[in-house]
């Protein structure tokens, strides 16, 4: 794809691919979505074979809209989505903000164990990104390390609102007992088709996001799928200080009260 031009986005490099398709570094050749010529961008190019799927395009639109309502620095933006034909087959892209950095899952494999100090503060900004996005009327309902990008200035950004849902249908959806989201980073409430998972859904994913960093050691995995959503549902992980002495008490209690089994007894709001 690399030289190949999408309507106004000229395709430079591959960044990386997904369950809902391809990523590139793009440059505008010309004035759209509010960009200048030579605004270097992400194109997240969706899948062809996904687009056949009922109801999948509803949910692409859903993103792209989701993401253009939210305006933060600690949310990668959604500029514009878009669709045209190349070599006479149709492309649906969007148009993303393009961070240079890395994911947390990539610095979490750099460093094993993260600082305390660095923690805090990928703790701290995801948290104001995830209250903007609430803020927004939304619910991510996919935090995990490979959603968050930290630049080399740590500037943290929360992205891929690819399965993000309003609150309403996220409600809706989880008493119908559908699961959106990754497993391993799931509340206990995504699980329960009589439970409606809300924005505290993501206050859990963070806390396991933190847990991971700051010990090394994912909370709930297991190589039995089974035995990990048992875990998730019932079984309290030991606290973080038992795994990395070295860590606060402060951190130790903020991951916990993030980690409770029961949403009223995490902390109220992202903020």
């Amino acid at each position: 794809m690399e030289g190949k031009r999408l309507s106004a986005y000229e395709i430079v490099a591959e960044l990386g691919s997904g369950g809902m398709g391809k990523v590139y570094r793009a440059e505008v050749t010309a004035n759209a979505a509010g960009l200048e010529p030579g605004t270097s961008v992400a194109l997240k190019v969706i899948h062809a074979h996904l687009l056949e799927t009922p109801g999948f395009f509803k949910r692409f639109m859903r993103e792209a809209e989701v993401g253009q309502k939210v305006r933060h620095e600690n949310v990668v933006k959604t500029f514009d989505c878009d669709a045209t034909l190349l070599d006479e087959k149709s492309q649906h892209f969007l148009v993303m903000e393009f961070v240079e950095g890395q994911t947390l899952r990539d610095l979490h494999r750099e460093l094993g164990r993260v600082p305390e100090e660095l923690c805090r503060h990928i703790g701290h900004e995801v948290a104001r990104g995830l209250a903007a996005i609430h803020d927004a009327g939304v619910v991510h309902r996919d935090v995990k390390p490979e959603n968050v990008l930290i630049t080399e200035s740590h500037v943290v950004k929360v992205m891929d609102l690819g399965v993000a849902r309003l609150q309403e249908e996220a409600i809706r959806l989880s008493r119908t007992g559908t699961f959106v989201g990754s497993l391993e980073y799931a509340a206990p409430e995504q699980f329960r088709s009589t439970d409606p998972a809300d924005h505290r859904a993501d206050l859990h994913a963070l806390g396991v996001v933190l847990y991971e960093l700051a010990t090394g050691q994912h909370p709930y995995r297991d190589d039995d799928l089974r035995h990990m959503i048992h875990k998730i549902l019932n079984e309290e992980p030991r606290r973080v200080g038992d795994v990395n002495p070295q860590l606060s008490p402060f951190f130790e209690e903020v991951v916990h009260t993030l980690l409770a089994k029961d949403p009223d007894a995490r902390f109220a709001s992202a903020s």
